[in-house]
């Protein structure tokens, strides 16, 4: 069974492989070196009549040959932009199933070692993020005979399906159920960054996605305007700050996890002496 770690480094993989293949194929124009032209058709034997694209930078050397049917205004800059685009849509996607998988895998354990305590008092993003969650009668009773942590965990989980984790919030909420006090304060620490600004550039990258996927990239303050640029160097940033912040959660919550063990260890001693 994969860990949640390596289900969301799955995930988002593909990502990086879009950011890559964007930086293979940026041009802003075919090249049309006569030189370099004659050289890739003698090697590799292409008639003198068939239309090729060259593609050259400083890290990639490509060549597109007629018989492809692809026109030069299919790779231009703003259509590979695309590319970058659904990096980031693949990203925001990767930290949406991570979330829930680290609930699950981690949750039920929680509940079994602290409790009632799991739940943190009178917070506005739990609140807020599990008002619809209910308990039937018959749930209820069960709760109260028999305390189960798995069953609680999986009920808390399932809710999650209609009220999805996002964004700064859905780290927040799965950082405090998971025992994380001040979660964004403690993630900022272990990346050695100012937590107004890792959240700001998460919270930048949903709201990017959701003009992606919504509004083929056009704002929500403007959605029949005209589609927003996007360039490379901020795309790197919105994939990889989603990812250290989900690799930092996940080292905070194993460290949490085993204080908890330990704390809990320490008062059965006392108890028995």
């Amino acid at each position: 069974m994969l860990s949640p770690r390596q289900i969301f480094e799955d995930n988002i993989r593909p990502a990086d492989l879009l950011l890559k293949v964007f930086r293979l194929l940026e041009h802003e124009s075919p090249t049309t070196e006569i030189e370099l032209s004659k050289t890739l058709r003698s090697l590799i034997n292409v008639p003198h009549d068939e239309g090729l694209i060259i593609i050259y930078n400083e890290i990639f050397l490509g060549l597109i040959r007629e018989r492809a049917e692809v026109s030069p205004s299919a790779i231009k800059r703003s259509a590979l932009c695309n590319l970058l685009r659904q990096a980031v849509v693949t990203a925001s996607t990767a930290l949406e199933t991570y979330l829930p998988a680290i609930l699950r895998q981690n949750l039920p354990e929680v509940i079994k070692l602290r409790g009632r305590d799991f739940i943190p008092r009178n917070d506005n993003d739990i609140n807020q993020q599990f008002k619809g969650l209910t308990f039937s009668l018959e749930e209820t009773v069960r709760i109260l005979v028999g305390p189960d942590p798995l069953f609680i965990a999986n009920k808390i989980i399932s809710s999650l399906s209609f009220s999805y984790l996002s964004g700064a919030r859905g780290i927040r909420v799965t950082a405090l159920l998971l025992g994380l006090e001040k979660p964004w304060e403690l993630i900022a620490k272990e990346l050695g960054r100012e937590e107004k600004e890792i959240r700001q550039t998460l919270e930048a990258t949903m709201k990017r996605r959701n003009d992606i996927v919504h509004r083929a990239d056009r704002s929500q303050d403007e959605p029949t305007g005209t589609v927003q640029e996007i360039g490379y160097p901020w795309a790197k940033q919105a994939v990889e700050t989603i990812r250290l912040v989900c690799l930092a959660l996940d080292d905070l919550v194993v460290k949490r996890l085993k204080e908890i063990q330990q704390q809990n260890l320490i008062s059965s001693v006392l108890e028995v002496v």
